[in-house]
């Protein structure tokens, strides 16, 4: 009966484990999505105070070509 209750006890550790976990994991998508939507705006911003918003332009700062294209330039 002992490991039976022992057992039971370290499933409910394992899934309280998991739950914290997940709840890590989705406050890192919420960090992130932040982030995207930060940055969008800054984007927009630069783009917007260039008066530029085509990145083939010869004119178009290299800041927001860098974050539009996700540091691939």
């Amino acid at each position: 009966m002992k490991s039976r209750e022992t057992l039971i006890r370290l499933k409910k550790f394992q899934v309280d484990e998991k739950r914290r976990r997940v709840a890590q994991i989705e406050g890192m998508i919420a960090d992130f999505q932040r982030m995207s939507v930060d940055l969008e705006r800054e984007i927009q911003n630069e783009q917007d105070r260039a008066g530029i918003n085509d990145p083939t332009h010869f004119a178009y700062r290299p800041m927001p070509r860098r974050r539009s294209s996700g540091g691939k330039t």
